[in-house]
């Protein structure tokens, strides 16, 4: 991990290195130099931007910037800084990928890491960069954060559980069947179907199920597509970016999509990351244990992902990059690592004999403490790691996130919190450990946070993990303005739905989450009609997307101070009869969420219409000043 070294001086633009101090304009011999990883952006503000890129030579870059206010280019060096951990291990460089030629996807063993962090230039203004690196030459541009007050719109995107890999380039995930839309066909038979035979089938018996039209990386890459096609400021990722933390070829994949020769969106805006279970798995490389080279997967895991992101200060260094807070403006956004939990637990603490019962059924009797039993605190310190972040009451992160949330609060900032762990879900992560279809990785301990987070008024809590797009709602002191939590985990990996209960997807819904109020797998049923001889699936149904969250300053009148819209979106894939992809078309669940806030950063508790007043009593929804918007975006094909 980068340490940077900030100076801000008002009226002036500066950079600082991976080694500290102002670096002029400097000139190197012009080389083969190229980018492994092209220039992306990190840490926004309104003074400025971080810079980061990688190389495998050891030649240092130049950053130039051009923009408003500025009578010259800006132009700084960066140090070249060489990150052992990426080399490739012995387990990578041996991998066979079906469908792949041996070692294609491998790149060199020489990662040199470049960073550098500007600050002091103008709020909410568009710069051009380039960026030299011997002969190569990469331009882009980006833009700082507004000020506080001086805004008129901001638009951020949320998605999870992208799990990069070079196999996703091959391989289509299981669709798991979910509702069907009224006047639909039945979906694809499992046996002798046209879907079936062309995307093929996982699993067997009860679980068997189509797979997905589209591979992994395609679906991510047209994901990615439909997101800077938006012009986002800001993308936040709450986990699971890669297939295994400790996995080299993973992380490759993900800048080849994100900063590289698939696609390089990372390079206007910048990305604030989450720590997800998937960052914590060594993969090859010892999964959750320890390797034949004696590394513990989790911690070598952790250790690449702090090469690749930097975050600002929270107070305690060890745990620098786990957790931090980003102000973008009017915006705070809180991010957390709901990765460990103590004291640790485990799922065979319970029903044994001597131990508390397990439950089973829509049963419920607390959150439990732990999000994975896959490794101890004292099996990672162990093996040397010391960046561990306990996320329970009382801990350094629990306090830091409370202080964080009080002085949002005080300054009248709108406040977003994420994190990988969604507390609330009906998917495959939603029970606590002592469930008799807990996975082990349940999300239930971070509901320990709901308290606070209504407290000092947090819009929504964007999540991943069980790989699925839903939306609860969470109103504890009943006055109708709570917190929206999201599984915005439908990124590019798996595409599940809501969990059966027992091991059968013909068993019934399990429906433990409580305080969901829509899925994709259940509120938009699929539509299948027959054209031109091929079943189709017209609208409806789970496919890959993302959150898009819209903010708009209004003039304050009747005291709402800005308007904040969540539109789930996906990527909807449109075939021919031989069902070869012709093209994916952006569309829009029908789930959309309209919020209301005041000059303090809160929504505004307006009269509600009588259609929402007759919602309270009917259902008990709690939607005081809250709109969600349900329509029927896309009639079916002719």
């Amino acid at each position: 991990m980068s340490m940077l070294h900030k100076l801000h001086w008002p009226q002036t633009a500066i950079a600082l290195t991976l080694t500290t101090g102002l670096i002029a304009a400097t000139s190197f011999p012009a080389t083969a130099s190229s980018f492994r990883i092209n220039p992306y952006l990190q840490q926004p503000g309104s003074d400025g931007m971080s810079f980061t890129w990688f190389t495998e030579e050891d030649v240092p870059g130049i950053l130039s910037i051009t923009g408003a206010g500025l009578s010259n280019p800006l132009t700084f060096t960066s140090t070249p800084a060489y990150q052992s951990v990426l080399a490739y291990t012995n387990a990578e460089k041996n991998q066979n990928i079906t469908g792949l030629s041996p070692g294609s996807w491998l790149l060199s063993d020489n990662n040199y890491k470049h960073t550098v962090d500007v600050r002091g230039l103008l709020p909410g203004t568009t710069y051009e960069y380039t960026v030299v690196q011997g002969s190569n030459i990469f331009n882009s541009s980006f833009k700082t954060a507004p000020s506080k007050d001086d805004w008129s719109s901001i638009r951020f995107i949320a998605m999870s559980d992208s799990e990069t890999e070079p196999a996703g380039r091959s391989s289509r995930r299981e669709w798991q069947p979910g509702a069907l839309a009224p006047g639909s066909a039945p979906r694809p038979e499992l046996s002798g179907s046209q879907w079936a035979s062309t995307f093929g089938t996982s699993g067997s018996g009860g679980s068997q199920t189509l797979r997905y039209a589209v591979t992994e990386t395609e679906g991510y890459k047209r994901n990615l597509e439909i997101v800077n096609s938006r012009n986002p400021d800001f993308l936040m990722m709450p986990g699971d970016l890669v297939q295994g933390g400790g996995y080299q070829p993973g992380w490759d994949e993900f800048f080849r999509h994100n900063a590289g020769e698939f696609g390089s969106g990372l390079s206007t805006y910048p990305i604030l990351p989450a720590l997800g279970n998937w960052e914590n798995f060594g993969a090859l490389n010892g999964g959750y244990g320890t390797d034949a080279d004696g590394r513990f997967g989790p911690k070598f895991g952790r250790d690449k992902y702090h090469v690749y992101f930097d975050a600002p200060d929270n107070g305690t260094p060890e745990h620098r990059d786990n957790y931090y807070r980003i102000d973008y403006g009017p915006i705070t956004i809180i991010t957390l690592d709901s990765s460990n939990g103590e004291p640790d637990d485990r799922r065979s603490n319970y029903g044994g004999v001597g131990q508390p019962p397990k439950i089973s059924g829509q049963d419920y009797t607390g959150t439990g403490t732990d999000t994975q039993e896959n490794y101890t605190r004292a099996q990672y310190e162990a093996a040397g790691g010391t960046d561990l972040a306990d996320f329970n009451p009382g801990s350094p992160q629990w306090n830091w996130a409370e202080a964080q949330l009080e002085d949002a609060r005080a300054k009248g900032q709108m406040i977003f919190v994420q994190f990988h762990h969604a507390p609330y879900s009906s998917g495959e992560h939603g029970q606590p450990m002592n469930h008799t279809l807990s996975t082990g990785q349940g999300g239930t301990p971070m509901r320990q946070y709901q308290s606070m987070f209504e407290q000092y008024g947090v819009l929504a809590v964007l999540s991943g993990h069980s790989e699925m797009f839903e939306r609860s709602f969470v109103d504890e002191n009943g006055d109708g303005i709570g917190v929206y939590y999201y599984d915005v985990g439908v990124a590019g990996d798996g595409l599940r739905g809501e969990k059966r209960n027992g091991s059968s997807l013909n068993d019934p819904l399990l429906k433990y989450n409580s305080f969901s109020q829509w899925s994709a797998d259940q509120s938009e049923g699929e539509l299948w009609q027959e054209i031109a001889g091929a079943l189709q699936l017209v609208s409806g149904g789970k496919h890959y997307g993302h959150l898009e969250v819209n903010l708009e300053k209004l003039n304050s009148n009747n005291g709402k101070y800005a308007k904040v819209t969540l539109t789930p979106v996906y990527s909807f894939p449109i075939l021919d009869q031989n069902y070869n992809l012709l093209r994916t078309e952006r569309r829009t669940y029908s789930d959309e969420i309209t919020m209301f806030v005041d000059t303090n950063g809160r929504i505004v508790q307006a009269v509600p219409e009588p259609s929402i007043i007759f919602g309270f009593l009917m259902f008990g929804l709690g939607t005081v000043g809250l709109k969600s918007r349900k329509t029927n975006r896309h009639k079916p094909l002719a």
